[in-house]
């Protein structure tokens, strides 16, 4: 019996190994019981508590929307963050920015990344020859970069057009003949066809669809039905999509070195966000399972060049314990510094209890921003640091995660209740960082981001279908033969930009960390994630006619808004707000953009070029930087301007390879041939504060989280904050 125990704890433990975020009990049982004989159910869950007991296990609550009590949920300790160990807190869970980015990647993008990954792996382990996307990719690359974006954008356009009518044509050709099975399984295969086609080109490069009397650019049927019903066809108006993507996209190259300038900064600065768990502990005796006190918690870090040649760095918390005497427990709560459970399931309309949590994460990152740009940040030295502090006003900031809200939808903007005011100062205080780094007398700051999980690939539809439109072959064999692999491109923008990079790197002669690789630029707005639905190619109503809503024009915003309200009350869809609590959205859908891109130093690729065999790939984060369009209307180098700023950190050397914590959702768990991603160093450090996992946060930070504790408790014992 001893030795089957032994043989039981091993494979528990060489299971959890593999699971670094933890299994259930029941999924425990089900993949042991496929290997050995695990007698009783009860004997395991006893084992698994005595396991924990001893510290070989880690038990903590999981995460569930389910009515009942929260599964725990066993992991191996190798797979966790190390946390602080800090007296009141029965556990302690804390969610990073990453994880919540994986968590919002839908399920075909999800797929994608894992696909991404497996490739690279293979590649990384010397099996270049049999992966044929890759290779495609990389020996395409040279003749593909030299491409203009606009025309391979119209290019794929018409060319789904085409092929979405010839679809709908041949299934009416199948109905004449009688094939009515056959045709109804090319409808649904069209239906999903068309809606690929207004995700990627209506929503993301928006090639705008006819709306009443309004023509469009690119006008789609809304329904397979309806190219037989009504005799509807896709159409395409080349010349207006042409005008419609030169406002989109800068650089008339798909992928361009260039060499930047490596003295713009002195300094950068990184920010990241995470939430933390408490599970504050019960009085003795007490058997009721307390709710999570949900913690928002933001950090920063700060880089600087040195005069010794090594940069110092310094870091700053957001853990303020006394301005939670300053509120009430909703107003805490609404400024996204404390949230307990059963208060945002209280006030939450939809019960959304993960879209709160997270734009109250989000919200904590742009005051870590604000307090950044307007010189509030207590920076403390790190290490050896010459000073004992600085003053420093950076002139760039680099966020983990995109510039954009993560809540950002206009119906989250109007919802009642305590969700809807968390999301009125998330965008409020988002406008506020945005005024001051791009607007005002003396402001120059960039504002940038690096995106480890992009929730939407916009450069892999392009490359797959020039691939499949040129037929490219790899050892006479064609890469992309189905124009299926089109619609689902086999993996993602972080995988392919490195592949590019990559062909492009092995014709290249100049390997230098200031001569960067980029991909051409692509504008998006803050209005075109904003809206959704009908309202997603915004229309103003004057008299009898209708017209667009002029983007950069702040009058034509608000009177799209008041005619928005006006309808909502016509549908008797009750709406609190009036047009003066819409200000700062009506700002950031007039004034605010970001340009994005991908890049890498020309040095990072100099000896993968040469050697594709060894564990040397990496995956590319999406770059963004902050545009104001008023001012981009007039001076097209602004954008330029913008982007240098922030590569050009990039191109004196501050990057590094993250192998900690970026799409360890898709990591194989192979250390030999993980997969990093190369991102700038100040968001490296800015993780590493954020999630309160490092020796470096020392004493302060605890007695802070300390306090914290004490007053949560404190108000527990008075009654005013909810379990």
């Amino acid at each position: 019996m001893a030795k089957d125990a032994g043989i039981l704890i091993q494979n528990v433990m060489e299971l959890l190994e593999k699971e670094p975020d933890g299994l259930e009990f029941a999924e425990i049982v089900e993949q042991l019981s496929r290997v050995q004989d695990v007698g009783s159910e009860r004997g395991v869950r006893n084992l698994l508590n005595r396991l924990a007991k001893e510290g070989k296990l880690i038990r903590r609550k999981g995460w569930s929307t389910k009515p009942g009590a929260q599964p725990y949920i066993y992991c191996h300790p190798k797979t966790q963050p190390r946390q602080l160990e800090i007296p009141g807190i029965k556990e302690y869970r804390i969610y990073t920015k990453t994880e919540f980015e994986i968590g919002e990647l839908n399920q075909e993008e999800r797929q994608q990344q894992q696909k991404a990954v497996s490739v690279l792996e293979s590649i990384a382990s010397g099996h270049l020859h049999q992966e044929f996307y890759a290779r495609a990719i990389i020996e395409a690359a040279p003749k593909l970069a030299a491409e203009n974006p606009v025309e391979l954008v119209v290019g794929m356009a018409r060319w789904v057009v085409d092929d979405l009518n010839t679809l709908a044509t041949e299934i009416e050709r199948k109905l004449k003949r009688g094939a009515v099975d056959e045709s109804k399984k090319m409808a649904v295969k069209l239906d999903s066809q068309l809606g690929w086609a207004k995700r990627y080109f209506q929503e993301f490069w928006k090639l705008y669809d006819r709306v009443e009397e309004l023509p469009g650019i690119l006008e789609l049927p809304s329904q397979a039905k309806r190219f037989r019903l009504y005799g509807e066809t896709a159409k395409l108006d080349e010349k207006k999509a042409r005008e419609q993507l030169k406002k989109r996209i800068f650089g008339d190259r798909l992928i361009q070195e260039q060499l930047l300038p490596t003295d713009l900064h002195k300094s950068a600065a990184g920010t990241d966000a995470s939430v933390a768990d408490l599970f504050l502990e019960h009085t003795a005796g007490s058997f009721i399972p307390p709710d999570p006190v949900i913690v928002p918690c933001s950090a920063a870090a700060l880089v600087t060049n040195s005069k010794n040649g090594f940069p110092d760095e310094y870091q700053d918390f957001d853990i303020f314990p006394d301005k939670l005497r300053e509120y009430d427990d909703h107003t805490a709560a609404v400024n996204g510094l404390v949230l307990s459970a059963t208060l945002a399931r209280n006030f939450v309309e939809e019960s959304n209890l993960q879209h709160t949590r997270k734009a109250a994460m989000d919200l904590r990152q742009y005051l870590q921003d604000f307090r950044i740009a307007t010189k509030q940040a207590d920076w403390r030295p790190m290490g050896d640091s010459p000073e004992l502090g600085t003053k420093n006003r950076p002139k760039l900031i680099m966020r983990d995660g995109r510039i954009f809200p993560l809540v950002h939808r206009l119906r989250d903007y109007e919802t009642g209740g305590l969700y809807g005011q968390i999301v009125r100062s998330e965008i409020e205080i988002f406008q506020q960082v945005f005024h001051n780094t791009l607007l005002g007398s003396g402001l120059d700051t960039v504002y940038g981001a690096a995106v480890k999980n992009p929730g939407m690939s916009w450069l892999a539809p392009l490359v797959f279908w020039y691939l499949y439109s040129n037929q490219s072959p790899v050892d006479g064999r064609v890469a992309v033969s189905n124009a299926e692999e089109v619609y689902q491109y086999p993996f993602a923008d972080t995988a392919v930009s490195h592949l590019l990079f990559l062909g492009v790197a092995k014709n290249a002669s100049n390997f230098s960390p200031e001569r960067l690789f980029i991909t051409c630029r692509v504008l998006r707005r803050f209005s075109d994630i904003a809206l959704e639905g009908e309202e997603m190619s915004p229309i103003i109503s004057q008299g009898d006619e209708i017209r667009r809503v002029r983007e950069n024009n702040l009058k034509d915003w608000k009177e799209f808004i008041e005619q928005h309200i006006a309808k909502k009350r016509k549908h008797y869809q009750l709406n609190n707000l009036d047009i003066d609590d819409y200000e700062s959205f009506i700002y950031l859908c007039s004034k605010v953009g970001v340009s994005m891109c991908y890049a890498a130093p020309t040095s990072a690729y100099e000896f993968l070029s040469r050697n594709s065999s060894v564990s040397a790939h990496f995956l590319l984060p999406r770059l963004e930087v902050a545009i104001n369009m008023e001012r981009l209307g007039s001076d097209r180098e602004h954008e330029q301007e913008c982007l240098d700023g922030l590569l050009s950190w990039l191109a004196a050397g501050h990057i590094e390879l993250d192998r900690s914590h970026t799409q360890s959702g898709f990591d194989t768990g192979n250390p030999e041939h993980s997969l990093p991603i190369l991102v700038p160093d100040v968001i490296v450090r800015a993780h590493e504060a954020a999630t309160f996992t490092r020796d470096k946060l020392g004493e302060e930070v605890q007695d802070k989280i300390r306090a914290l504790i004490a007053e949560l408790r404190k108000r527990l014992e008075k009654g005013t904050l909810r379990r």
